[in-house]
C-alpha cells in the first residue's frame, strides 16, 4: 500500500471528504504525514481524528480563503526515511499547499528539508530544539520544547513538593534526547543536577530495569519525558508492579493520554502522578464550567468521536486539532500559501492568533508557538472535570 488517502475516520472508516460539487474553487490540499502503521500507529489514529475534525469544521465554515480543504494522509510507517519519501510524493505529485505532521521529531526534522525546498508551511507537534528557523524556516511547532515543558515541573517538584533529588526518564527519540541534555544543563545551573537518567526505546516491553536503577539512585521524584501514550502506560504499569510510589511529573504526552491509560491500568496506577498541560486546558476551583474554548471543543469531540475516553479524551486530540486552524489563519492572513510569506506572517502575528491551548508567540529566532509560560502542572492528569479540563496543581 502506498499509504495515501483523502481520509475521514470520524465516520468509522477511511472515506473521502465530499467537498467537490458544492464549491466553485479548486480544493486547497493539506498533506498530513503521520504513522498510520508502525510503532507510532496508536498516536497516528488520534492525530488523524484531530486533523479531520478541524478540516470538517473549517469546510463547514467556508474553507480556507474560500477554498474547500482536502486532507491528504500519507503513512510515515513511523520511519524517518519513509516519512521523507512520502513528504516528497505529497509535494511533488499530490499538489499540497501546506503540511501538518509528522508527530515525532525524528520524523519531522528530515521532513522539514522537503517542505523548505517546496516553499510550503508546515505545522507539527515535534518539540526537538533543533527545529530552529535557520534549520526549518517554514516549520512551526505548537508544542513547547522538552525543556520548556519540564521547567514548570521542576519548579513544582522543588517549590511545592520540597524535593531536590530528581531523576529523568525518557524515550530515545529526538525530542527527548535533546530535552534530557537541556534539562540536565538547566538543573545543574540551578544547583541540583539530576540524580540519575535512564532511557527506553519506543514501545518498550519492559521498563523495570530502568525503574530499579532510578530507585537505587535515591530519586525522590521522576520527570517522565516521552512521545507516545503507549510508553506512558508501560512506565506506570511497571512502576506499579515494582511497588515504587515515587512522585512522577510527566510531559504533555503523559497528561494527554492519562485518561485513556487510566481506563486500562486503573486509577491506582496514577497515585502521586502529576503532569504538565497547556494552560487553556486546565481550571482552578471556582472557574466556570463549560465556558472555555477547550471545553466547547471537548463537547464537540465527545459527540463526534466514539470511545473518545479510551483514546485519551479530548486532550489527546487537541494539539492536532489546532494545526489546520493555524494554517487557515496564517494562509488567510498572509494572502498566500508560499512558505516564506506564511512564515513571515506568523512571526509578526502569532500573539493575535486565537487558539485554545495558550498564548502563541513566534519570532525570527523561534518557531515554537508555545513556551513554558503556556504550561502549568496538573495534579491528577487522568481526572477531568465534566467539561474536559484538568485541575491545576497550583492556583492563585
Amino acid at each position: 500500500m502506498r499509504g495515501i488517502w483523502t481520509a475521514g475516520l470520524l465516520g468509522g472508516g477511511l472515506i473521502a471528504f465530499a467537498a467537490g460539487a458544492a464549491w466553485a474553487q479548486d480544493p486547497l490540499r493539506i498533506g498530513g504525514v503521520v504513522s498510520v502503521s508502525g510503532g507510532g500507529a496508536s498516536i497516528g489514529r488520534v492525530t488523524m481524528l484531530g486533523w479531520e475534525m478541524a478540516v470538517e469544521e473549517i469546510n463547514a465554515d467556508g474553507g480556507i480563503a474560500g477554498r474547500p480543504v482536502e486532507l491528504v494522509i500519507a503513512d510515515s510507517q513511523t520511519d524517518p526515511t519513509h516519512a521523507v519519501g512520502e513528504a516528497r510524493r505529497l509535494t511533488e505529485n499530490e499538489g499540497i499547499a501546506a503540511m501538518v505532521g509528522p508527530v515525532t521529531s525524528q520524523e519531522a526534522i528530515p521532513v522539514t528539508g522537503v517542505t523548505t525546498a517546496a516553499n510550503i508551511a508546515q505545522v507539527s507537534t515535534a518539540a526537538a530544539s533543533d527545529l530552529t528557523p535557520g534549520a526549518a524556516p517554514y516549520h512551526f511547532s505548537n508544542t513547547p520544547t522538552g525543556l520548556d515543558q519540564m521547567i514548570p515541573a521542576i519548579r513544582y517538584a522543588r517549590e511545592e513538593l520540597g524535593l531536590t533529588k530528581i531523576a529523568l526518564m525518557s524515550d530515545n527519540g529526538g525530542m527527548s534526547k535533546a530535552a534530557v541534555a537541556e534539562i540536565t544543563a538547566y538543573m545543574t545551573e540551578q544547583g541540583d543536577p539530576p540524580v540519575a537518567t535512564q532511557e527506553f526505546s519506543f514501545r518498550a516491553e519492559d521498563m523495570t530495569p530502568q525503574l530499579f536503577s532510578l530507585r537505587q539512585s535515591g530519586a525522590e521524584a521522576v520527570l517522565l519525558i516521552n512521545s507516545i501514550g503507549d510508553d506512558s502506560r508501560k512506565f506506570f504499569q511497571n512502576r506499579d508492579e515494582i511497588g515504587w510510589s515515587v512522585p512522577v511529573i510527566g510531559s504533555l504526552t503523559t497528561s494527554n493520554y492519562a485518561a485513556g491509560n487510566a481506563e486500562v491500568l486503573g486509577e491506582e496506577a496514577f497515585e502521586d502522578v502529576y503532569g504538565v498541560q497547556f494552560v487553556g486546558m486546565t481550571y482552578c476551583p471556582g472557574d466556570p464550567v463549560g465556558e472555555s474554548d477547550f471545553a466547547r471543543f471537548a463537547s464537540r469531540a465527545g459527540e463526534r468521536v466514539p470511545n473518545l475516553e479510551q483514546l485519551g479524551g479530548a486532550a489527546a486530540l487537541a494539539p492536532y486539532y489546532v494545526e489546520p486552524y493555524i494554517l487557515k489563519a496564517a494562509i488567510e492572513g498572509a494572502g498566500s500559501t508560499e512558505g516564506a510569506v506564511v512564515a513571515g506572517w506568523i512571526e509578526a502575528n502569532a500573539a493575535a492568533m486565537p487558539n485554545m491551548l495558550g498564548e502563541f508567540t513566534a519570532s525570527k529566532d523561534s518557531h515554537f508557538l508555545l513556551s513554558d509560560k503556556a504550561i502549568v502542572v496538573v495534579k491528577a492528569p487522568h481526572v477531568h472535570r465534566e467539561d474536559g479540563l484538568a485541575e491545576r496543581a497550583v492556583c492563585p
